[in-house]
């Protein structure tokens, strides 16, 4: 991996008022990385400064995949096959991390989710304010098979979205849903071929893209007035704990039983 390479990771097409920020990895299905994060929280924060003439952003994956999840080489860095790792209690600092960057976002942002998001993915995709699935979307808190548990915000968005029934269901049996079941528990606004995906997500943009800006960042803001203190701290206690798991034999093997493509045996240790 080069310097140049990660820089080309995350683009961004701007299109008159509206931005299309793309994950762009698609040989890796757009396994995520931390500096794939960093580009996406520092773009938000540049154009909550005023920088960019942007009234809508569209958050899509490049290829067959909006986001495969983290990229499993990162994780092996961080389990314990790694024994220079952080120390467990040193926090994460997940307030710079993308989920809580685009909800604190001054503009809309719509996921343009097409392919697998699963994993971080998932949470990403559900970090965005409304979601477009394209017909071949596939969703699963993946974390759960590498004897973690659902971080990057899903331990608040699928409970606050979904009830704490539901929610769990989804995080405990780490079962992949398809798009039209999405669609019918309300985790996206609209199923569409996957080919009208782009479409369909500027379509929306531009009629958003058509109101005072102004009174879009403040009905944003109070739409998520309580949620994101909820958000802010599920993550950081979120942080903290998935650092202690990443120490634990259970995500070793994970991890290993990932790599050698057969089914984990988790031992609780």
């Amino acid at each position: 991996m080069t310097s140049d390479d990660s820089a080309n990771w995350v683009t961004f097409e701007h299109r008159g008022p509206v931005t299309i920020i793309r994950l762009n990895r698609p040989e890796k299905l757009n396994a995520y990385h931390r500096s794939m994060d960093q580009m996406i929280v520092r773009y938000v924060q540049t154009l909550n400064q005023g920088e960019y003439d942007t009234r809508c952003l569209i958050l899509t994956g490049e290829g067959r995949a909006f986001c495969s999840g983290a990229d499993v080489g990162g994780l092996a860095e961080r389990s314990t096959l790694n024994e220079e790792r952080k120390p467990p209690w040193r926090p994460t600092h997940s307030e710079i991390s993308a989920p809580r960057a685009l909800r604190d976002c001054d503009v809309p942002v719509i996921g343009a989710l097409n392919g697998y998001a699963v994993g971080l993915g998932f949470g990403l995709a559900l970090a965005t304010d409304l979601r477009i699935a394209s017909d071949d979307a596939r969703f699963q808190v993946a974390q759960l098979k590498r004897g973690l548990f659902g971080d990057y915000g899903l331990g608040h968005f699928l409970p606050q979205q979904l009830g704490i029934q539901r929610g769990l269901e989804l995080m405990l049996t780490a079962r992949m849903i398809e798009a039209q079941e999405a669609l019918d528990l309300g985790l996206v606004l609209e199923v569409v071929p996957k080919d009208e995906l782009l479409d369909a997500a500027l379509e929306l943009a531009g009629e958003i893209a058509k109101g005072p800006p102004l009174g879009i960042a403040a009905s944003k803001r109070v739409a998520y007035m309580n949620d994101n203190e909820d958000l802010h701290r599920v993550m950081d206690w979120t942080g903290l704990a998935i650092g202690h798991l990443f120490n634990s034999e259970d995500n070793a093997e994970g991890i290993r039983s990932f790599m050698e493509r057969r089914e984990p045996q988790f031992q609780g240790r």
